[in-house]
């Protein structure tokens, strides 16, 4: 396909989505053929296709003509994002309107933001549709799983390639601000057509922005806009409350700021929010009673989880603050939990919603505490789990969804096609993390059953654990009569 006709379904495709004003197309279109080294534009009529197919011929017409000088993915990838940038509007355009549209509803200015965020291909759907998704029966509810394949792999050349690069300083990190509009490089992820939103949280200059590889509906990002450590103290509970009542329909929740139970990026303080209804929402509670005008109970979930729920802003973000510093303080040896007064190991990972007037919160319990047997961490996944989940349990997994790592996707159907006779199949080196599990489970299983499903369900027994090895009191005798007491004598106080 010509490259003018390209650049014209680009053009096309950023009318029919409205993210290109019509007063914009001259512009947009000399800045794109600009972009292609061309010095001559004409009208051509088209029927856009996705942005994803525009985007990879218009990448693959700028590698033939040398503009780019590789064809691996993270380059491919920046340019198609550099070139998406040319049909939207700049920040200051994207801000004005989300504005506007927040004076009419809420919702208007989240949609409009949101949608932009997928037309400009900034939130990749197409890859994010090839992701696994399924669901698993527990005895404490239906917890969900994702075998994460938006990110392609890197291939030994890229990698290479990136060994001769130099590590920049610019941005700080991938949460920075200043990332909105950065070009990218080999050892950088493009952020051109990212948009942000300038928030104001507990009067503090916070900015929201949706995340490029969504793992539920309308999964963004809320950031600091300073490159600084994550922390959980009283703060984060009205930054958390101050969000919800700009944002009613959403959750929002803050990683735990420690290693090991802190999620992934702990040297930026952001928070994770989005439109959606986590496992742990359904998990059973266990009323303990009233403090002020605020309803205490704890759940019958894996990790051990502190429920309140408040029409009182001030009131809850009290308890939640007495909460924490409570934890902060808490030891019990023959549980494992042990503490360090100067370099505390214990921490909560709080998450909000509303219930029409009705703050919630659910407070995670968290300990980061190692010692010899478990020197990844106590209450971190175990070794034997390690096969399905090494990484740090954060806030999404603590509320019931395992983000599990993309290689189990050809691992699985490996392991399908050594339970289904290829015996083979087994000596193939990346199954050998996974002998012990397929010891486990081939005695379960019976050519009868569904392979594939098989396997999921048994994945999901593994997450299952996962979620249980993460929790500081555990779902047994002793770890609930210590969990009640603990609940009680946070009443009490």
């Amino acid at each position: 396909m010509k490259l003018i006709t390209l650049v014209n379904e680009l053009l096309d495709y950023g009318l029919q989505k409205n993210i290109l004003d019509e007063i914009d197309f001259d512009y947009s279109a000399n800045l794109l053929i600009d972009l292609f080294q061309e010095k001559n534009f004409r009208r051509i009529a088209t029927t856009p296709r996705s942005i994803d197919e525009i985007l990879e011929d218009l990448a693959c017409c700028a590698y033939e003509k040398g503009i780019i000088e590789s064809d691996d993915y993270i380059t491919y990838d920046n340019f198609k994002a550099k070139t998406a940038d040319m049909i939207i509007d700049r920040p200051s355009g994207v801000i004005k309107k989300f504005y506007q549209l927040y004076q009419i509803n809420p919702h208007q200015a989240t949609d409009y933001l949101y949608k932009l965020s997928k037309g400009s291909n900034y939130i990749q759907t197409k890859r994010i549709k090839q992701n696994i998704i399924w669901h698993h029966q527990t005895e404490y509810g239906t917890i969900e799983l994702t075998i994460n394949l938006s990110k392609p792999e890197k291939d030994p050349k890229l990698i290479a390639l990136q060994k001769l690069n130099p590590v920049s300083q610019y941005p700080q990190c991938r949460l920075c601000k200043e990332n909105q509009g950065y070009r990218g490089h080999l050892n950088y992820d493009s952020r051109s057509n990212m948009r942000i939103i300038p928030l104001k949280l507990a009067g503090e200059t916070w900015y929201f922005q949706y995340s490029p590889y969504s793992y539920f509906d309308e999964h963004s990002i809320v950031l600091n806009e300073h490159h600084i450590p994550m922390i959980v103290n009283r703060d984060t509970f009205r930054k958390l409350l101050d969000f919800l009542d700009l944002f009613p329909e959403y959750f929002v929740g803050s990683n735990a700021g420690l290693p090991i139970v802190g999620g992934s990026i702990l040297n930026h303080e952001h928070y994770q929010a989005g439109r959606y209804h986590f496992p742990i929402e359904k998990a059973k509670e266990i009323y303990i009673g009233k403090v002020g005008a605020v309803d205490v109970s704890r759940l019958i979930w894996p990790l051990s989880t502190i429920r309140i729920k408040s029409a009182d802003k001030e009131g809850i973000i009290d308890f939640a603050a007495k909460a924490l510093d409570y934890w902060m303080r808490y030891e019990n040896p023959a549980l494992s939990l042990i503490n360090n007064a100067t370099n505390p190991h214990h921490t909560l990972t709080p998450i909000a919603r509303k219930e029409k007037s009705i703050y919630v919160f659910d407070l995670i319990l968290r300990s980061n505490y190692t010692n010899a047997l478990y020197p990844d961490g106590v209450f971190h996944p175990h070794p034997e789990l390690y096969h399905i989940k090494k990484e740090n349990i954060g806030l999404i997994e603590a509320m019931g969804m395992g983000i599990l790592p993309g290689r189990l996707k050809k691992e699985f159907e490996l392991i399908a096609k050594y339970l289904s006779g290829e015996e083979a199949i087994l000596a193939d080196k990346s199954l050998e993390k996974h002998h012990h599990w397929i010891e486990k489970i081939k005695p379960k299983f019976s050519l009868e059953q569904d392979v594939d499903l098989f396997i999921l369900n048994q994945a999901g027994k593994v997450f299952s654990q996962v979620l249980m090895d993460a929790g500081v009191f555990k779902m047994d005798h002793a770890g609930e009569s210590a969990f009640i007491k603990f609940a009680n004598a946070l009443y009490y106080k």
